[in-house]
């Protein structure tokens, strides 16, 4: 055989493993980027955290490089603390879109349900709360949002309020706002609300 046919032939096998293995690689890593043994939950309808609140659950917590991996240029604090954020829900998880929820605040008054949304190159595009709760002991205030996905970026939402005003003795007022919105896809974007209602409760 001629030599420089011969030298051809091993160049260009090399060339084809080398793409070969760096095509592997790369499926590796995508399908690697979310750990669905840390998560509670899988392709919820209905965001709700009461059974969490209520001490009726038991989630992982993220750590410090989770935090970073997942939360990139919105996390709030290099230094995490480690109960602060915790796995709920993988909602989707495939080559050109990512969907996730997070227990965000685990230790403060307000903790909300934050969807994380993330494309093909497992950049973060879409943050937005979809559940929250919790209490004001200084406004007598209590707080809880729910969450119904209409589809992987649209949810309706519900908001209800009940406060104990100082001038009304002791009465307690409850309000409901119900909003429908749209996680915005794209860097630092946040949502757009496509329709919204506000209820006094008796």
């Amino acid at each position: 055989m001629n030599r420089k046919l011969l030298i051809l032939i091993i160049f260009l096998f090399i060339v084809a493993c080398s793409t070969k293995k760096k095509d592997i690689s790369q499926d590796k890593s995508g399908t690697t980027f979310i750990d669905s043994t840390d998560f509670k939950y899988f392709r919820l309808e209905n965001f709700d955290i009461q059974d969490w609140y209520d001490g009726k659950l038991n989630l992982k917590s993220l750590n410090n490089a989770q935090a970073k991996k997942y939360y990139q240029y919105r996390l709030r604090d290099v230094a995490v603390d480690s109960n602060y954020y915790q796995f709920y829900s993988i909602q989707k998880n495939n080559d050109k879109l990512k969907i996730i929820t997070i227990v965000d605040g685990a230790t403060g008054n307000f903790p909300d349900l934050r969807m994380l949304i993330y494309d093909e190159k497992d950049s973060l595009i879409g943050f937005h709360p979809v559940a929250g709760i919790g209490t004001d002991t200084d406004l007598d205030l209590k707080y809880k949002v729910t969450s119904d996905r209409i589809n992987d970026t649209t949810y309706l939402s519900t908001q209800i309020r009940e406060y104990i005003g100082e001038f009304d003795l002791g009465k307690v007022r409850r309000d409901s706002i119900v909003t429908e919105f749209i996680i915005e896809l794209g860097y630092m974007k946040e949502s757009k609300t496509s329709s919204k209602q506000k209820y006094t409760l008796e």
